[in-house]
C-alpha cells in the first residue's frame, strides 16, 4: 500500500514540475519587467527642499 501512495506522489509530482516552472519563470519576467519600468524621481536640490519648508 505505501509504495501505491509513492508511486502516486512522484507521478503527481512529475505533473507538477513543468508548471512549477512556468510560474516561477513568469513571475521573474514580470518582475525584471516592473524593475526596468520604474521610474525615480529625479533628485532634488537642498535649496529647493529648503524653499518648500
Amino acid at each position: 500500500m505505501q509504495d501505491g501512495i509513492s508511486d502516486e506522489t512522484k507521478l503527481t509530482a512529475q505533473r507538477l514540475r513543468p508548471l512549477v516552472f512556468i510560474v516561477v519563470a513568469a513571475k521573474l519576467a514580470v518582475s525584471a519587467f516592473l524593475l526596468t519600468t520604474v521610474q525615480f524621481p529625479a533628485p532634488v536640490a537642498a535649496p529647493e527642499i529648503a524653499a518648500l519648508r
